[in-house]
């Protein structure tokens, strides 16, 4: 539990979920969903779940939130290779499309292209290949490598976003606290 005048410093809170495949963990990202009591203490949640695109669970790194007490607007990103090039999905929750969308694909520049993040979006379109990658790390908390994940997809109509039970022996979902010097700051695994 954290005193209240580190709270007041808080500026973001994600949660961040890592997979225990029995040899090391699998970052599958981060997000905002998390819940408080009535006297503000975080929640651990009753039932692990994390967002699938067409059942198929992905590494999903939330960038964005936009709410003016109206409408808001979420957006996040899942690496990919996107027939067979480095990019990344766009996904948009908002209040009119609770459940979400992709909104398109950008690519990611490779080392030594450049440091500027691709402003464009294609549209995902019938007939195109992505393979879901994910970071993968030693139990010592050394990142490794990225990897393909999962099945390979040929999309054939509409992606459909959704929430996917994981197993809870394996999961290890931790909190991120981020503070207003940018300091990050990580829980213990949530059990």
């Amino acid at each position: 539990m954290l005193p209240e005048e580190q709270w007041e410093m808080v500026q973001t809170l994600h949660a961040n979920m890592f997979y225990d495949d029995g040899e090391g963990y699998i970052d599958l990202g981060t997000d905002t969903v998390y819940e408080f009591d009535e006297d503000g203490n975080l929640l651990a949640p009753s039932e692990i779940t994390w967002i699938a695109i067409n059942e198929q669970p992905v590494a999903y790194y939330h960038e964005s939130t936009v709410d003016d007490g109206t409408s808001y607007s979420i957006t996040g990103r899942v690496p990919v290779l996107y027939n067979g090039e480095r990019a990344e999905l766009i996904l948009e929750f908002t209040d009119a499309d609770p459940y979400g969308s992709v909104t398109g694909v950008r690519r990611v520049y490779t080392e030594g292209e450049t440091a500027t993040v691709a402003k464009t979006m294609d549209t995902v379109a019938v007939g195109d290949v992505i393979d879901f990658v994910c970071d993968y790390y030693s139990y010592d908390g050394e990142y490794l490598d990225s990897y393909k994940f999962g099945e390979q997809l040929t999309v054939d109509g509409e992606l459909v976003i959704s929430d996917v039970y994981i197993d809870e022996y394996a999961a290890n979902l931790t909190y991120l606290f981020t503070d207003i010097y940018n300091q990050k700051y990580w829980t213990n695994p949530v059990q």
